[in-house]
């Protein structure tokens, strides 16, 4: 089925699952409400039968005029970045939008993208970037703005991103590794979750450091694996903060952000240019009481705390030796420090 044009403009037909494979754009309509709601854009947002259409790329008009005002949260998983992104729903008029599909894919094909084996050239990739994410932050009224959470495996859109957008900023979260690792170990969906990433993260440390029989993902233990994950979007975040666009990426520190909120926050607020409203609203948001990615669960800074200490009580072992693996690493290499 071929989309008519007047769903190409309206912004309510949001770019939702792109084809690389086939080369076409799958276009949905999602009113604000299931955009508020959803803690993933992904098939769990779809009705039975939802309302869209699959549009080849080739036929999508470039993206022209001035981009809607659009910021960015990217993140290193499991790292509260969810419940951040409900606070920053609490300012007026913002539509935010957490973990788009489409990201995704164009983050997977960014790799090899101008390469011989790649679907797209360099080119077309970040003409699809722009005119994708173009579209995905076009609000629908009243909402004047967008803040799009991506997903994970997203972090090396951060340079691209800012690039093409320039009124745009990024803030990038994570937390210390100890509570990273206890987080995860908690849960063995959490550990697959983010080791499914290794490989491309490793890739990308080995890109820095070259060869090392220390990074050989079969030699790791799943601990290991999900420390050097952390290691390697620690590094990453610090290469941003050192480049040339720096200033426009604000570092969040979750355990910071639970301990200490108002500093955070307004830290938040300047690098947005929002004003005090937000942090009061933010403050005192219903969302610090409940399980981000379901809303409908109560779950506290406390019960939080609870579950880390017992997660750190039954795998201490395998945590100390994770953070010990690291430390080696940032030894040897102080530019992952």
């Amino acid at each position: 089925m071929t989309a008519p044009v007047p769903m190409l403009h309206d912004a309510a037909f949001m770019p939702f699952r792109l084809d690389a494979v086939g080369r076409r754009m799958l276009f949905v309509r999602l009113d604000r409400a299931q955009r508020a709601r959803a803690a993933f854009l992904d098939e769990r947002v779809l009705s039975e039968k939802p309302d869209g259409a699959w549009v080849p790329l080739d036929a999508l008009p470039p993206l022209t005029g001035a981009p809607p005002e659009c910021h960015f949260l990217f993140h290193i998983g499991h790292c509260g970045s969810t419940l951040l992104s409900r606070l920053l729903a609490e300012h007026p008029q913002t539509q935010v939008l957490r973990e788009p599909l489409t990201l995704r894919v164009l983050a997977e094909q960014q790799r090899d993208a101008g390469l011989p084996e790649g679907r797209f050239s360099r080119e077309a990739w970040q003409a699809l970037l722009h005119d994708t994410v173009g579209r995905l932050a076009r609000p629908l009224a009243p909402d004047q703005r967008c803040i799009i959470k991506a997903t994970s495996s997203c972090n090396g859109l951060v340079s691209p991103l800012l690039a093409t957008f320039p009124g745009a900023r990024a803030i990038f979260m994570d937390m210390p590794l100890r509570p990273y690792l206890a987080t995860l170990l908690k849960s063995p969906d959490s550990v697959r979750d983010a080791i499914t990433t290794a490989p491309a993260r490793l890739a990308w440390l080995r890109e820095r450091v070259g060869e090392d029989a220390t990074l050989h993902l079969h030699r790791l233990t799943l601990p290991q694996q999900c420390a050097m994950v952390w290691l390697a979007e620690h590094a990453r975040r610090k290469a941003l903060q050192a480049g040339p666009e720096g200033d426009r990426l604000l570092h969040v520190d979750f355990e910071r952000l639970l301990e200490t909120p108002e500093p955070t926050l307004q830290a938040i607020a300047g690098h947005l240019g929002w004003g005090a409203a937000w942090v009061s609203a933010a403050k005192t948001s219903s969302a610090w009481a409940r399980y981000s990615k379901a809303p409908q669960h109560g779950y506290s800074v406390d019960d939080r705390r609870h579950d880390l200490e017992r997660s750190f009580g039954l795998h201490q072992e395998a945590i100390v030796d994770a953070e010990a693996f690291v430390t080696t690493l940032q030894q040897r290499y102080p530019s992952l420090a």
